[in-house]
């Protein structure tokens, strides 16, 4: 979904296509050819530009309003595929992949001169592909591979090197898949900067990445205001041709909206299994049996179901 104008959505199918629609009109605005299988698509900042990378080893940048390709470069010359993120208010796009001798590896564009790379940065030598993730209040690109048990992490920064390793997440299961949390779902009390959801052969796991700071006050340089997860404006504003910045909250607790109107969370129940639901409806027939009793001894005719 577009990151600020509500109901727009940019998809990309097995027929070589990205298309843009209006949610609430049912209705594709744009259609975009590519040439060979579609394997990313990603909105940048404030939605005004759409990154994608194919199976020709080809990353575009498109316009979402008038699906032109402004851009276009062979961002890694392995055959496998590539994944894309935008990193935030930097203005740049990161690129992972695979060089020819199957190194996995990420670079760094300015969508303004793809020409050449500003940063390229050898990872390893390995098989699964490598799912990006930034996080625009601490700068931190994550990168985790399908079958890795590790997620390495990078500062981002605005100028050479324009990246730092900052460490690596270990663990023994193999990832199959990742997803971040939205920020303003982190632990503030607990210096929680990011947490994400890690999916294994068989369950899915929460990942917390905290800093490991002693005091209990509020962190303000750790938690910048954040994706409220609000449209800023809707999907005809967009389609006219304007821009408009994500809406931004607080993380400060001392600072959150009191909406009486918001929906309040409910407890977590687990489902009832099998047995526990046939004991409820074995009950619930006994009652209606003797309701049913009490009426026919009252000569009160029951009708059949």
């Amino acid at each position: 979904f577009h990151p600020t104008a509500e109901h727009v959505l940019a998809s990309g199918s097995a027929d070589t296509t990205v298309k843009v629609w209006d949610v609430m009109k049912a209705e594709c605005k744009v259609t975009i050819e590519h040439r060979e299988l579609l394997q990313d698509v990603v909105w940048n900042w404030d939605g005004s530009m759409l990154a994608t990378s194919s199976k020709d080893k080809i990353m575009r940048l498109v316009d979402p309003r008038s699906g032109s390709i402004t851009g276009e470069v062979e961002a890694h010359n392995g055959t496998k595929t590539s994944k894309l993120t935008f990193l935030g208010t930097h203005g740049t796009l990161c690129s992972v992949g695979f060089t020819r001798q199957s190194k996995r590896q990420f670079k760094i564009w300015d969508p303004r001169k793809l020409s050449t790379p500003t940063c390229t940065t050898d990872i390893d030598q390995a098989a699964g592909v490598i799912m990006p993730f930034y996080d625009e209040g601490t700068n931190l690109l994550f990168l985790g591979g399908k079958g890795d048990g590790n997620i390495r992490y990078y500062e981002i920064v605005n100028e050479a090197p324009w990246q730092f390793a900052i460490e690596d997440f270990r663990a023994t299961s193999p990832c199959r898949g990742l997803a971040v949390m939205p920020t303003r779902s982190v632990d503030t009390t607990k210096c929680e900067v990011v947490r994400m959801l890690k999916l294994t052969s068989n369950s899915v796991e929460p990942l917390s990445f905290i800093c490991p700071r002693k005091s209990d006050l509020f962190q303000a340089d750790l938690y910048p205001d954040c994706y409220a997860g609000k449209a800023a404006m809707s999907a005809d504003d967009f389609f006219d041709g304007k821009n408009k910045s994500p809406v931004l909250q607080s993380m400060d607790p001392a600072h959150a909206p009191k909406d009486a109107s918001a929906p309040v969370a409910k407890a977590f129940k687990p489902a009832k299994s099998a047995s526990q639901l046939q004991s409820e409806v074995d009950r619930l027939q006994k009652y209606v049996d003797k309701l049913i009793g009490t009426l026919e001894q009252h000569k009160i005719r029951v009708p059949e179901p």
